[in-house]
């Protein structure tokens, strides 16, 4: 499942927020992000590139309550969220 994001949006809460979709539960049962990672710094880290108006690309990848969560930028970032069975095909 990949996720566009709008300018203005935070990755780490939509990174919550589909979490929960899959888990059908809300997100404020899961566990907090910031066990595994720091969630302003992720924000920051793409919000960077935004607001200077550089060309960065990047990825960074995470274990999170059971699923990779893998977010690419470029131009825009992307979400990704796998399941271990959908990483081993």
């Amino acid at each position: 499942m990949g996720r566009n994001l709008e300018q203005e949006d935070s990755i780490s809460l939509h990174i919550i927020n589909c979490i929960a979709e899959r888990e059908h539960t809300d997100p404020l049962e899961l566990p907090p992000l910031y066990d595994v990672v720091d969630p302003d710094a992720l924000d920051d880290l793409f919000a960077s590139g935004r607001q200077n108006g550089t060309a960065q690309s990047g990825r960074v990848e995470f274990q999170y309550n059971g699923y990779t969560i893998i977010v690419e930028f470029g131009t825009e970032p992307e979400i990704a969220v796998k399941e271990k069975s959908e990483l081993a095909e």
